[in-house]
C-alpha cells in the first residue's frame, strides 16, 4: 500500500513510459491538469491540456464532429471518445484522456442525469471510454470525475509495462452464469475463440486463457472497477490448461 496521491504516480510511470500525455476537460474545467501540474516535473511528460466547455469549442478545437454532439450529446461515448483523439492529435501525445458529464445542480434529464460522467481515452490501438453515475454536489462530481480519469491512466500504465492492452471482447454466459468468450479485438483486427482453458480472479479481476486461430494464446482480463477488458498474448508454449 502506498501513501502516494494519483498524480506523483502518474508522475512516476509517465517518467518511466516515456510517453507523453495530453487532456482534453469539459465538466472538470481543468481540475485533471491543475492535479497533473502540481507535481513538480510534468512538463516533462504532459504536453498540456484544452477545456472545451461548450459544443462550439469541442468542434473547433477537438474536431468533435458536428454530428455526433447532435445524435448523441455532448456527454456521450461517442463525443468523449472525439475529444480524447482530438486532444491527442491537437497536442502531439502518446494518450488523450477526456471529460464530459452533468455536474448539476441543473441541466440533468431522466435519460441523463445529475452525475453523469463519460471519462475517454485514446492510445494509438487502445480507444476506451468508461460511464459513470456519481452522487454529490457539483465539486464532488468534479472531484470524482478527475480522481477516476488518473486512476484509469495509472492502470493503463501499469498494465502496458506488463504487456497488457485495452481489447473489446464479445461474451455470453453459460447456463452456470460463467462468461465466455466468443471473439476479441487485438491491435485492430478481431478474432474467433477457439477454445477456453484456464481461468482465475484476483485483485486484477477475471483472467481467461483463450486460443484463437493459428493456436495463438491470448490472455483475457476482465476488469470489473473499469466494466473494461484487457487482453496479453502470451507464447505459443504457453499451456491451455
Amino acid at each position: 500500500m502506498t501513501d502516494e496521491t494519483l498524480e506523483i504516480l502518474v508522475g512516476k510511470l509517465m517518467t518511466q513510459s516515456g510517453l507523453r500525455l495530453a487532456v482534453a476537460e469539459s465538466c472538470t474545467g481543468g481540475l485533471i491538469g491543475h492535479r497533473i501540474t502540481n507535481v513538480p516535473g510534468s512538463s516533462a511528460y504532459y504536453m498540456g491540456g484544452v477545456i472545451t466547455y461548450s459544443n462550439e469549442a469541442k468542434m473547433r478545437l477537438l474536431g468533435v464532429h458536428q454530428e455526433t454532439l447532435e445524435q448523441h450529446g455532448a456527454v456521450s461515448q461517442e463525443t468523449v471518445l472525439e475529444m480524447a483523439r482530438g486532444v491527442r492529435q491537437a497536442l502531439e501525445a502518446d494518450i488523450g484522456i477526456s471529460v464530459s458529464g452533468i455536474a448539476g445542480p441543473d441541466g440533468g434529464t431522466a435519460d441523463k442525469p445529475v452525475g453523469l460522467v463519460w471519462i475517454g481515452f485514446s492510445a494509438g490501438s487502445s480507444d476506451a471510454a468508461w460511464k459513470y453515475n456519481w452522487i454529490g454536489d457539483r465539486l464532488q462530481i468534479k472531484e470524482q470525475a478527475a480522481e477516476q480519469a488518473l486512476r484509469l491512466l495509472v492502470d493503463f500504465l501499469t498494465k502496458k509495462s506488463t504487456h497488457w492492452e485495452s481489447t473489446n471482447v464479445t461474451a455470453r454466459f453459460d447456463p452456470q452464469g460463467k462468461i465466455i468468450p466468443l471473439s476479441f479485438t487485438w491491435r485492430g483486427s478481431t478474432y474467433t475463440v477457439d477454445s477456453i482453458g484456464r481461468r482465475w480472479q484476483d485483485e486484477a479481476g477475471l483472467h481467461i486463457l483463450v486460443m484463437a486461430p493459428a493456436e495463438q494464446v491470448y490472455e483475457l482480463v476482465y476488469a470489473p472497477g473499469e466494466q473494461h477488458w484487457y487482453a496479453k498474448h502470451h507464447r505459443r508454449d504457453d499451456r491451455m490448461a
